[in-house]
């Protein structure tokens, strides 16, 4: 059974004010999901607890042994994942008849061959076309080349069971915490951000590696703990202890949740990119940081 791994902090030394919540959502039958607690007082943000190796036992699935802990942390704001939680067009549709791609009367679709025929040749050949099958519009729009460069398509082998898994837990979700809904964020694309914020190039690469990710994690964790981070930039200042860098960091799977924990917290401040028009009223947006956010005081 998985249980708290570490805890930091002391209730009296401040109030706590609200909590936020990451997770690593792993496929259903591996026991390697993760989460990861954070609580905001007016000291700021703090690193709490790490539930790890979260899998099935006998009769009681994952997804309810998550929500067990998700009951357990008081005053909880937001919860945020590392998968994505919505389907492409193609595979959310319901029509009983498919029109095609090209007389398709979904919004989402028609945006997507907008992009289509703007991206035009590169290098004399014919980029692979957007297919609505498989990625969704945000990934169309923000995860294919440009800032970050080429994203896993939402429905890929790897990633297709895990949406299965995200959507199923926003429904139990909805059964015992009503009003809290799931949010996405994508480690990589949000490592990538933190690079150029601490000049520390690699890490959206490197902290997968096998015989350097431990040391990469424990660099990404140990700049946003850092006391000269609490100083210049102290909205993305999290405290964390030597002990919880090395407990967070052991796993690439914790890794996530912590992070997603952390886009959590800096989204809770004020801190996340705004949605564009579409998805202000429809699924399928990714937290990430805005650009204001890496900007050091004087």
């Amino acid at each position: 059974m998985s249980a708290p791994h570490l805890k930091t902090g002391d209730g009296s030394r401040g109030k706590r004010e609200s909590a936020c919540v990451g997770i690593h959502l792993s496929g259903p039958n591996a026991k390697k999901s993760a989460l990861v607690v954070l609580v905001n007082s007016q000291e700021g943000s703090q690193f709490l607890s790490l539930y790890e190796k979260i899998g099935s036992v006998g009769s009681l699935f994952s997804d309810e042994r998550i929500i067990d802990i998700l009951k357990l942390v008081p005053s909880l704001d937001a919860v945020f994942v590392d998968c994505p939680i919505s389907e492409p067009p193609c595979v959310n549709c319901e029509r009983p008849v498919c029109p095609g791609v090209v007389r398709c009367e979904d919004v989402a679709v028609g945006m997507m061959m907008a992009i289509e025929q703007k991206r035009g040749r590169k290098g004399g050949h014919k980029l692979r076309p957007l297919n609505p099958q498989n990625l969704r519009l945000w990934d169309a729009m923000y995860g294919r080349g440009g800032e970050f460069g080429k994203m896993e398509p939402t429905y890929s082998a790897n990633l297709a069971p895990l949406v299965v898994r995200a959507k199923t837990l926003q429904r139990r979700l909805r059964m015992d915490l009503p009003k809290i809904d799931l949010r996405e964020t994508h480690v990589p694309f949000l490592l990538k951000q933190l690079e150029v914020t601490f000049d520390r190039p690699g890490w959206s690469t490197n902290y997968r590696n096998f015989e350097a990710g431990f040391e990469t994690r424990c660099e990404v964790l140990s700049e946003i703990a850092a006391k000269r981070t609490a100083k210049v930039m102290p909205k993305l200042n999290i405290n964390l202890t030597e002990d919880a860098i090395d407990s967070v960091a052991a796993s690439v799977e914790s890794f996530h949740a912590f992070m997603a924990a952390a886009m959590a917290h800096w989204s809770q401040i004020g801190l996340a990119r705004d949605r564009t028009p579409y998805f202000q009223e429809n699924l399928g947006w990714v937290d990430l940081l805005k650009a204001e956010a890496a900007q050091i005081n004087p």
